[in-house]
């Protein structure tokens, strides 16, 4: 009872920890342009104007349903973001708590805090986007998929990943990778899975009648090489050795201009494209192949493998993309950290080293985003922390690779 107790303890003491010292960034520092954004769509879509018509819009429509509680509530700028904040903040604070429960659920074993604290850390590192972004709703609602799926509830994952999957796209790489998870675990999980996603994506085809909601994506086919994505990292070092380069505002971001930066654009969204849908598709082929064993710590080994799993298709989506803001960070941090769990494990075959370079590139990014030149363009020292920091991802992407690989030729049963 007592063990049981201290342990509980220690899990609430670290949530504490770890969750309310964020509390303080809900008043520290201006409000971005994303969050001034985010407040006049949703009053938009408040006000009954045309959203995707006479409003533009670049994300898929069920974002807006997050941003209109908050627009409610709040009379302005500052009250959005206050409401805002708070709505962030305790869906990281879920996160944080579902990561200390998978943790702390082995009674068997000393509690396995690091995930907890990694993913801590993680966001601590990119905190001055933490709160004024809401890239943490699409990661905690792939976090509760993933979680769901281990725990056998296939069709609330399924319904989970689907809304995700419509608040911001890229959970769309890791759907094949769950369905195919709970495929294999029974036809019946499977197909539980799939009438959840159905459900889940029914209210876009209703959406479909009156708001042309697919027309978020025509805003980022028209996007360039934004500053701090591998291609343009390594054009904008290539500048200082004489290439042509120029760091510029481009609607509203930033991207490397030149030459240089039209002939590589192309060939650049062939290779991203290339490499996420093999990502992809190696993903989906390990999760096929691989079949966990039976054991008391079966579920956290379920759990961690298909995180990992669902993570490769992410990273190399990121890793290869030419738009990679800060805030990416937090899609890849939680799903990192959940696959840390298997370490425990070396049989099972993860790389860890991949992880690790996760959370590195994350602690790298406050030392180039914000800075004081971002506007006008990094030093040299920034751009090789950058490229570094982009290096370091790419490096992720070929390890979890790896790692799948080892997981499809390890057939348990």
């Amino acid at each position: 009872m007592r063990s049981g107790l201290g342990r509980m303890s220690l899990a609430v003491a670290l949530w504490a920890l770890g969750t309310l010292p964020f509390l303080s960034r809900l008043f520290r520092g201006q409000s971005s342009r994303d969050l001034e954004h985010y407040v006049s769509s949703a009053n938009a879509l408040l006000d009954g104007q045309r959203m995707y018509v006479d409003v533009p819009f670049e994300y898929p429509p069920y974002a807006l349903a997050w941003l209109a509680g908050p627009a409610m509530l709040a009379g302005d700028v500052a009250g959005f973001r206050l409401f805002f904040g708070l709505l962030i903040l305790c869906l990281d604070a879920a996160i944080k708590a579902a990561l200390l429960w998978s943790g702390f659920r082995d009674r068997h074993r000393p509690p396995d805090v690091l995930p907890f604290v990694m993913y801590t850390l993680a966001t601590a590192a990119v905190g001055h986007f933490l709160l004024q972004r809401y890239d943490v709703i699409p990661a905690a609602l792939s976090v509760a998929a993933v979680m769901a799926l281990s725990a056998g509830r296939a069709g609330v994952a399924g319904l989970v990943a689907a809304v995700a999957m419509a608040t911001k796209l890229y959970p769309a790489v890791f759907v094949p990778v769950l369905a195919v998870v709970a495929w294999r675990r029974s036809r019946s999980e499977g197909k539980r899975f799939a009438i959840g996603v159905v459900a889940g994506l029914l209210p876009l085809l209703a959406l479909s009648w009156s708001m042309p909601w697919w027309r978020f994506a025509t805003v980022h086919t028209r996007r360039g090489l934004e500053v701090e994505s591998l291609w343009a990292s390594v054009l904008w070092l290539a500048h200082f050795a004489g290439v042509p380069a120029t760091w510029e505002v481009v609607i509203a971001w930033f991207e490397v201009t030149g030459p240089a930066a039209e002939r590589i654009v192309t060939p650049a969204r062939i290779v991203w494209a290339a490499a996420t849908l093999g990502s992809v598709a190696l993903a989906t082929w390990a999760a096929w192949r691989h079949r966990l064993n039976s054991g008391e710590d079966a579920g956290t080994i379920s759990l961690s493998v298909t995180a990992t799993l669902a993570l490769l298709p992410i990273t190399a989506f990121v890793a290869f993309s030419l738009v990679l803001s800060p805030q990416f960070h937090l899609w890849l941090a939680p799903l990192a950290a959940l696959a840390l769990l298997a370490r425990r494990r070396p049989d099972v075959g993860v790389d860890t080293g991949a992880l690790w370079c996760i959370f590195f590139s994350t602690f790298l990014v406050p030392a180039f985003s914000p800075s004081p030149t971002f506007d006008t363009g990094l030093d040299l020292g920034r751009t090789l922390v950058m490229v570094f920091r982009n290096a370091l991802l790419l490096y992720a992407t070929w390890g979890l690779a790896h790692t799948a690989v080892g997981l499809a030729s390890t057939r348990r049963t």
